[in-house]
């Protein structure tokens, strides 16, 4: 989840305290390198690793950087094993200079020594992303990443199904979310207004918007507060949707079993972050002109706070022998405007605040009936709060929330992973308290 992280100067220097000492990774050159690895003479030669789709972004650049070569290598995503074939590669000296890595994955991978602070080479660029994406790829008021894209949260809607249900416009606030669901219940006990809350991710995104946040920093310690007010709130709200059924058991955009309910008029809505729209174009063409793009429901009457799932930057791997060049490139990569364009084309809304205004992305969008969605995906990414922070196990809690949600209520798999996130930490060898 593109979500902001906020972590203490003295936790940094106890997850990093063996970083330095970290063997050299697959960064080579033609000649020696220059003093203190800021950068070398002679022709560099830099792998990246990443799930993306930037084949073309890296030859734009190897066709306008003779003497700085990137080799773009394909790994599985992160979550899917990409992060532990990285750290395999870095532990045995192989690993690449750069590396894809999803926000909330950053404290992870410092504490396994793989990300190196760049903040000497990237803070001058930095007011040219969305102020969240910065904070997400920072530590400790350090750099760890050149944000690259963000995944802004908005409501998903048919616009037919509105009017055949008298739905005048898409539900401002939870409660007139509720209240839409309840209508529907009644018209028709088989439509469903929209989909349930299925995973840790979604959570996380949810309890974001309610400014509260899972983590914090004490000293040298991490406190777990994924049991908080905030939390409760979405979980039980959440909970109480599906138990009065007005909301359905399938996913959303990526589902078959939601798509088959989409295409028999069975489903109305679904919250999503702005990369969702993929799965609406790829999987449901019939319904192009259909759907539309609302911002997502809030807790209270215009209060405006969005949210974000999804998101990552570009990090200067441990052991990258050429670092300024390495963030060089991560810069071309997330700014340069002919990348961008070819990394909007990809399905990346992009974090550059320049990116955002790409005319691909501001004109209408002929699937959603000429609507743009643009403006509704970059007033989201203005408005999440600046509250979160991330852990340092965020796929420990993904896990452990898919098999607590498997098996019990939402309210009673937040207290379960709760208990398992402080036990998780506490393996790591760091100081942790209950929130």
């Amino acid at each position: 989840m593109d979500s902001t992280t906020i972590l203490s100067r003295r936790l940094l220097a106890l997850a990093t305290v063996t970083a330095i000492a970290f063997g050299v990774g697959a960064c080579s050159s033609d000649k020696k390198d220059a003093a203190e690895g800021s950068g070398q003479a002679g022709p560099v030669n830099m792998e990246f690793w990443g799930w993306a789709g930037y084949e073309k972004i890296v030859d734009q650049w190897n066709a306008a950087h003779p003497h700085t070569k990137i080799t773009f290598k394909k790994i599985p995503s992160g979550p899917a094993g990409g992060y532990t074939q990285i750290s395999n590669a870095l532990t045995a000296g192989k690993g690449p200079c750069l590396a894809q890595i999803e926000y909330q994955a950053i404290p992870s991978m410092l504490v396994k020594n793989s990300v190196v602070d760049i903040t000497q080479y990237a803070s001058d660029g930095m007011d040219t992303y969305v102020p969240s994406a910065v904070s997400a790829s920072s530590v400790g008021g350090k750099i760890y990443g050149v944000p690259v894209d963000v995944g802004p949260m908005v409501l998903f809607y048919r616009k037919d199904l509105f009017a055949k249900y008298g739905i005048s416009k898409p539900p401002a606030t939870w409660a007139e979310y509720k209240a839409d669901a309840e209508k529907v219940k009644k018209a028709d006990s088989s439509v469903k207004f929209g989909t349930k809350l299925g995973d840790g991710a979604s959570l996380a995104s949810f309890t974001l918007q309610t400014g509260q946040s899972w983590y914090s920093t004490r000293g040298d310690s991490w406190t777990v507060s994924i049991d908080n007010p905030g939390t409760r709130k979405v979980a039980s709200y959440w909970q109480d949707l599906q138990d009065q059924g007005l909301v359905a058991k399938t996913g959303s955009a990526w589902d078959p079993q939601f798509n088959k309910a989409s295409e028999a008029g069975k489903v109305m809505t679904f919250i999503g972050a702005s990369w969702a729209a993929g799965g609406l174009k790829s999987d449901l063409k019939g319904e192009a002109g259909k759907w539309r793009v609302a911002p997502m429901p809030t807790w209270e009457t215009g209060d405006n706070k969005s949210s974000s799932n999804g998101g990552s930057a570009t990090s200067v791997m441990t052991g990258c022998k050429t670092p300024r060049q390495a963030v060089q490139f991560a810069d071309f990569l997330s700014s340069d405007p002919q990348a961008v364009k070819l990394g909007i084309e990809g399905g990346l809304y992009p974090a550059s605040k320049a990116g955002q205004d790409d005319p691909s992305l501001t004109g209408g969008d002929p699937y959603f009936g000429g609507q743009k969605v643009g403006d509704v995906y970059k007033a989201s990414a203005a408005q999440v709060p600046s509250t979160w922070t991330n852990g340092p196990t965020f796929q420990q809690v993904a896990t452990d929330f898919t098999g607590a949600m498997g098996k019990g209520t939402l309210p009673d798999a937040v207290t379960e992973v709760q208990a398992s996130t402080v036990t998780a930490i506490k393996k790591l060898g760091l100081s942790v308290t209950n929130g």
